[in-house]
């Protein structure tokens, strides 16, 4: 009787230890990744009810970085675990994970899996997705940031002096070289510059930019006055205090509006355009020339 107790106990306990099993029914991955670019590995595991699951961080492969782990229990005997891995190796790879069936924290049945990836290099050009992750370098203390305007400032104005300088040296050669008046000048290049078959070739900001350059080249021959590096709005100021050039300030406005619309805005004027503000700057130049004096006029006032 006391064998047959003995053998039913063995025999229950067999049973009871046969009974605690976890197994990998199914796993998910990418077959090729990218060099050190996250990708995503799913299981899927039965195990006895009533057990936890847990994983062996020791088994982790250490060419992966483990950034994420998510686990699931879908059901008493079933749950799923998630992982996002970073791969730092080139090449074929093996993730290798262990899970661990465990009650009170001791174990009881253990699955070993295996993922082979193949790991290619990251494609680092002509990727618009690629940031700059290293933060600005900023100086430190206010001195620093003061000795650096100064010397942008001082920068900006040894520039605009050498440009001012160059262009008066420019003009000082024009003037030796041609002696006529600015206004006869001024005339004759806007003929040349319709000859030229810029607009024909349809280089209409160049042609714009030529017609504004004469502008600015007759107020320095016939008024002295230095507009060469100013805006047209800076230009507009200037003139508005010039008697001669005050009448004509809606023109001049409109015939600068032109030009800049064809020069910073690449709008294609129209012939209409073109020939509406060659008229206004003949007109300018025309009414605002020196007046010869009659024959009459010259005997009084002689």
């Amino acid at each position: 009787m006391k064998k047959t107790v003995l053998f039913s106990l063995f025999l229950f306990a067999a049973a009871f230890v046969s009974a605690q099993e976890i197994n990998v029914v199914e796993k998910r991955a990418a077959e090729t990744v990218p060099f050190a670019q996250p990708f995503a590995l799913q299981f899927v595991l039965s195990h006895t009810p009533g057990y936890q699951v847990t994983v062996d961080e020791a088994s982790l492969s250490k060419d992966f970085e483990i950034t994420q782990v998510n686990a699931v229990q879908n059901s008493p005997g079933t749950m799923t675990y998630d992982f996002t891995a970073l791969p730092f190796v080139l090449g074929k790879a093996t993730f290798t994970v262990t899970f661990e069936l465990t009650q009170n924290e001791k174990p009881f049945a253990r699955a070993q899996e295996e993922v082979f990836v193949n790991i290619t290099r990251a494609k680092t050009f002509n990727d618009q997705n690629l940031r700059e992750i290293r933060p600005p370098h900023i100086p430190s203390g206010w001195l620093t940031w003061l000795l650096a305007a100064l010397l942008l400032g001082a920068l900006i104005y040894v520039l605009r002096y050498w440009w001012k300088r160059t262009q008066e040296q420019a003009r000082s050669v024009a003037d030796v070289q041609d002696t006529r008046p600015g206004n006869v000048i001024a005339l004759s290049k806007i003929d040349a510059l319709l000859d030229s078959g810029l607009w024909e070739n349809r280089q209409y900001k160049v042609f714009y930019i030529t017609l504004s350059d004469i502008l600015r080249e007759y107020l320095w021959r016939q008024f002295g006055v230095d507009a060469s590096a100013d805006t047209s709005a800076e230009l507009l100021r200037r003139v508005k205090n010039m008697t001669q050039m005050a009448p004509f300030m809606y023109q001049l406005r409109d015939f600068l509006s032109s030009g800049d619309l064809v020069k910073f805005a690449k709008a294609v004027p129209s012939e209409q355009i073109r020939d509406k503000d060659v008229k206004i700057l003949r007109e300018i130049i025309i009414e605002t020339a020196p007046k010869e004096l009659s024959p009459a006029a010259r005997e009084e006032e002689a």
